[in-house]
């Protein structure tokens, strides 16, 4: 249950800087405020948070090896640090996921309360 609140969190965290930073963009663009530019942000954020679990998944792992490194604890030290970055990337894609489904959620009930 941590890891959901923290996963919700950080997709929250992601949705308000992606709107406030889609809201300047159309006070700069158009001078008043409009639903336009809000959830495509939005989108492409939690698309952007699920590329960089992917890529934490297949990008190779390495570490420093310090002088208590060698070669019995080598492969050790690598799975464990390898089964963290999982762990980070989950999060991440968990984070994703959470960031697009809450979007489209609030973006088909504004559709159905909001006329166009």
């Amino acid at each position: 249950m941590a890891g959901f609140a923290r996963a919700l969190i950080m997709a929250l965290r992601c949705m308000a800087a992606a709107s406030v930073l889609a809201l300047l963009y159309g006070f700069a663009e158009r001078g008043f405020f409009t639903l336009a530019h809000l959830f495509p942000a939005n989108f492409l954020s939690g698309a952007l948070l699920i590329l960089i679990a992917l890529l934490m998944m297949i990008l190779p792992f390495g570490f420093k090896p310090d002088p208590l490194t060698d070669h019995s604890t080598f492969g050790e030290r690598l799975y464990r640090n390898r089964e963290e970055r999982w762990k980070r990337a989950y999060g991440f894609l968990f984070a994703g996921m959470l960031v697009i489904g809450i979007a489209g959620i609030v973006q088909v009930l504004l559709g159905m309360v909001v006329p166009s």
